[in-house]
């Protein structure tokens, strides 16, 4: 697993965020939060906070490997995906609920199972080239009670 690292022109970003796509966390909370990530990650090249006024996409980038269904595991094509993210892109991605081309279960973009993690959200909090491997022991949960709810670690190679 590369992450952490700089390898010529590319960049890695260890980015957090809300299990919830639409929750924003208080502005304190935001600020605290950019606080211990500079504590965890002092030689990134920034850290900050993205808000958005509706759920964006927060992909993992290059190393999207696959997405499958949460019920049944089946591999969804990515090409199925991009069609149903272009039609949420034009909605503002209210992440509207489809029934799923494999099994049928009923689930919205947000609740694909990713490989590797990416997720949607209105708040993110990133690290750009964080050089740190994972988060430390315990840092994941500190964050969550931080900002208030569950979060979604996501490892993004551009």
């Amino acid at each position: 697993m590369m992450v952490g690292l700089t390898a010529g022109m590319s960049d890695n970003w260890l980015i957090l965020i809300p299990t919830a796509p639409q929750y924003v966390p208080a502005k304190e909370a935001q600020e605290r939060a950019v606080a211990l990530f500079k504590k965890i990650a002092p030689e990134a090249d920034e850290i900050g906070v993205e808000l958005s006024e509706h759920p964006r996409l927060i992909d993992c980038g290059a190393n999207l490997e696959r997405i499958s269904c949460p019920s049944c595991r089946q591999e969804l094509g990515f090409g199925w995906w991009r069609d149903w993210m272009d039609q949420e892109a034009n909605l503002s991605f209210p992440l509207k609920p489809v029934a799923l081309p494999c099994c049928g279960i009923v689930r919205s973009l947000a609740d694909l199972h990713y490989d590797w993690p990416q997720g949607f959200a209105r708040f993110s909090i990133e690290a750009m080239n964080p050089n740190i491997q994972d988060l430390p022991e315990g840092a994941e949960r500190e964050f969550e009670a931080i900002i208030g709810c569950g979060l979604r670690k996501i490892w993004q190679h551009l």
